[in-house]
């Protein structure tokens, strides 16, 4: 009896937590979320009239859809529950307040002066006084990776030592008396990809000072043990390659981080590169060897796992029509899925502000699991 009381307990809450991720996407009436969800008419009504009375959702005014009565569209309110996000950079780092829908309330800069944590615990603190701290859901953390997600610390990215070994989540939780969250920035970019609906099974690849990566296979974030993230800048494209930072040698992050693909060149700035493309010669070249190191990557990951699509994310957003092209060339011309259905190449959610939207669907994704 006591298996039974558990299963149905865990189906209730697994349904009530469907029906709050469908309707953050858009609204819709209890006959729209049945056929949606699969569940009956009056299982659907009956979790609708609970998480209306909860005030987690509305009633949207009726609409007309032919004869009989008007459809009722329900929506989550925007205000039923807040997350709080921390974005870390290499060079700076930013704080947010987001509603439970996926808008951002408010951004600080948090400056670089004396203890970070300190400095985040402040600038957290000033965003909680806006709202009831009884409705913020927790905190999400962004940081390149790589990351141990499970314990919430910082493991050891290139070029980010302060931060090495720092169990951050757990600092953040104690402080402000929340759940915190760590993920590797590319995976908590990854998530609010797949919260945008445009694919369930993709690589989100951000490829700026490091090349982080983030995939998504049927509606999940893929980890390891310890929810260690696929790390494809630290496959290997050349076996005796150059020695990347990591340890290890011929890391695609090695050829094809901005830097290191910049390195002897004219250029200072991936946008310096994309202002001559047309222009110079050697912007040409280099975006074609780009576009060569990342697809050789991408093609090993497709031959292990199918995926429709590739975001890029990052730097090379700007211009990304003309990597986008090169980049879908290579990967449909070599792979071996390509026999089954071609690949898309496409940029990235381009909001300015996508980062610590990011951060925040880390928490986002973690209430809404069950």
């Amino acid at each position: 009896m006591a298996i039974k009381a558990r299963n149905a307990d865990y189906t209730k809450e697994y349904n009530r937590k469907e029906v709050l991720r469908i309707l953050r996407h858009r609204p819709m009436s209890r006959a729209e979320l049945a056929r949606t969800t699969g569940l009956t008419r009056a299982t659907t009504s009956l979790i609708a009239d609970e998480l209306l009375n909860e005030g987690m959702l509305v009633e949207q005014a009726p609409q007309s859809v032919g004869r009989g009565r008007s459809a009722i569209p329900l929506a989550v309110r925007e205000d039923c529950c807040y997350v709080l996000a921390v974005q870390l950079r290499r060079n700076s780092c930013t704080v947010g307040l987001c509603d439970f829908v996926g808008h951002l309330l408010r951004q600080k800069e948090v400056l670089q002066e004396g203890d970070p944590i300190f400095s985040i615990v402040r600038a957290l603190k000033e965003l909680l006084t806006e709202v009831d701290k009884n409705k913020v859901l927790g905190i999400g953390i962004s940081s390149p990776g790589p990351v141990d997600a499970h314990e919430g610390r910082i493991l050891k990215p290139p070029r980010f030592d302060e931060w090495h070994g720092v169990a951050l989540a757990p600092l953040l939780s104690k402080e402000m008396e929340l759940p915190a969250f760590l993920e590797n920035d590319a995976c908590s970019l990854a998530l609010h990809q797949m919260e945008l609906g445009e694919s369930q099974n993709f690589l989100l690849l951000a490829v700026d000072s490091g090349v982080g990566s983030g995939v998504i296979t049927r509606g999940k974030l893929l980890g390891g043990a310890g929810n260690f993230a696929c790390e494809l800048g630290h496959s290997s494209i050349c076996y005796n390659g150059r020695r990347c930072e990591c340890g290890n040698r011929g890391c695609l992050e090695a050829y094809a981080s901005i830097q290191n693909l910049l390195e002897g060149s004219s250029y200072g700035s991936w946008q310096e590169l994309i202002a001559n493309l047309g222009k110079e010669a050697e912007a040409e070249e280099l975006l074609n060897r780009e576009a060569e190191y990342l697809s050789a990557g991408i093609i090993n990951l497709l031959n292990i796992i199918q995926l429709d699509t590739v975001y890029l994310a990052g730097e090379v957003r700007c211009g990304h029509e003309h990597l986008e092209w090169r980049l879908q060339k290579e990967i449909n011309s070599r792979s071996i899925t390509r026999l089954i259905g071609p690949a898309k190449v496409m940029t990235a959610d381009l909001r300015p502000e996508a980062g610590l939207l990011a951060a925040g669907d880390v928490v986002i994704a973690r209430y809404l699991l069950v």
